[in-house]
This record gives C-alpha cells, structure tokens and sequence, in this order.
C-alpha cells in the first residue's frame, strides 16, 4: 500500500498583513525591501502574496496529494517540500506513487528554472554557485515523513547531503515535474548575500524578467505551467516604476 503524498510549504511568511512581514522578514533583507518600495508602486509585500497566490494555484492542482502544514504531516507519509513560489506539475503525486517502495527513504526528480538569461557580469558568480549546489533543490525531492527528518524538509542542502549518502536508497522519479520561478524578488535576484541593491539594478532586473514572462515558450512537457507563467506576465505588468 503507497503512503499519503503531502505537499508543505517551507517557512512563509502572511505577505497580506504588512505588519506581520515587518516583524518576521529576516533583517538583512530589510534595505532591499525599502528600496523595493521606494521603486515600484506595488509594495514588496503584496507582490509577494500575489506572487504565493499564483504558487497555490499549482499545489492545490496535484492530483492526489495534500497540502499540509508540516505539523499535520503523519509519519509514514511522503513529503514534497517547496517554497512558496514554486510551481509542481499536476501528475507529479502520480508520478511518485508509480514509483514508490517501502525501501527507499527518498525520491528526486528534474526541475526547470524559469528566469532571464544571466547577464555576463553574473555569470562567473553563477557558475560558482552551480558548482557547489547540492543535489536536492527548493522543489526536485521527496521524502519519508518521521521524526529525525525534518532538518532533511525545511532545508534541501541537508537533504543533498543525505541524498548523496545515501544514494542507493534514493528513487528517480521521470519527467521534469517542477519549476522554480526565480522570480524579480527572489533572494537570488535581489542580490544574494548583499547588504542591499541598488534601484538602477533593481530597474534593470524587472525589465529582464517583465521581458522572460511575455516571450518565453515552455515546451509542451511543461505546457501545464503555462496558466501560471500568464498570470506572473499580468502581475509584472501591474508593477510600475515611481
């Protein structure tokens, strides 16, 4: 008998509520967020919650599974974890459960990135990271639900260490079932392990990605995205430059 498949949301924060994001937003980010607001009408914290919205839409569209808090996660029951703006594809619970058995501790799959093409001024900084990514990304895995791995679901360079060691307890699951939409206000866009960004990269970023959501075509194996990347197009044409 397969297990229950859930998918839960990593930490996330109550993007409608200001005050609540100015609470709990982790303080370095602050300086980027000020200056977020102070260049685009569409504060940072509603163009996150928009920008939740439309990840919902693709959880709660996979066909036999659960969308959970961890805390209501059974053991025993298979975990896909995200973040929360990332998209699954609709068949990827199906997928897992073709897959499944009682042996395997942990299942892994192909994701795409959806985001501009990095500017060459990024690109030795970009190859730098690539090379030291862990197997598991924010979307790619899934694992059994006990007590001892919870560290390996909120944070996935664990899992690619655990991944890695544990290789032959580790099932492939075919198909390229998730997109990480590494969007203008991801961390990795607003300047990763910066103290802040400036507007004139900021400008220049929203343009690359306005640009990405208009004109990119998604391969018909990833056609079930397409209703989500329609609606980042219309969220990046409501934001506007004060």
């Amino acid at each position: 008998m397969t297990p229950a498949v859930y998918v839960s949301v990593r930490r996330t924060l109550e993007w409608a509520d200001e005050a609540h994001v100015r609470a709990h937003l982790i303080p370095a980010f602050r300086p980027k967020l000020e200056v977020w607001n102070a260049t685009f009408d569409v504060p940072y914290h509603l163009f996150r919650h928009r920008l939740k919205r439309i990840a919902q839409e693709s959880l709660a569209q996979v066909e036999g599974a659960v969308c959970a808090r961890l805390d209501a996660v059974p053991d025993g029951a298979v975990v896909i974890p995200v973040d929360d703006d990332d998209w699954l594809a609709p068949d990827l619970a199906l997928r897992l459960r073709e897959r499944y058995a009682p042996e395997m501790k942990g299942y892994l799959w192909v994701r795409s990135v959806l985001e501009p093409r990095v500017p060459p001024r990024r690109r030795l900084w970009y190859w730098l990271w690539s090379w030291k990514k862990s197997v598991c990304d924010t979307n790619n895995y899934a694992i059994v639900w006990r007590p001892d791995t919870e560290e390996l679901v909120r944070r996935h360079l664990r899992a690619g260490r655990y991944f890695a060691a544990h290789a032959a307890l580790i099932a492939r699951v075919p198909g390229v079932l998730a997109i990480q939409n590494r969007n203008v206000s991801s961390q990795t866009a607003m300047g990763w392990h910066r103290a802040s960004i400036s507007r004139d990269e900021l400008v220049r970023s929203y343009r690359r990605y306005r640009a990405l959501y208009d004109s990119v075509a998604l391969p018909e194996a990833l056609a079930w995205a397409r209703p989500h990347v329609a609606r980042m197009a219309e969220l990046m044409r409501d934001l506007h430059l004060r």
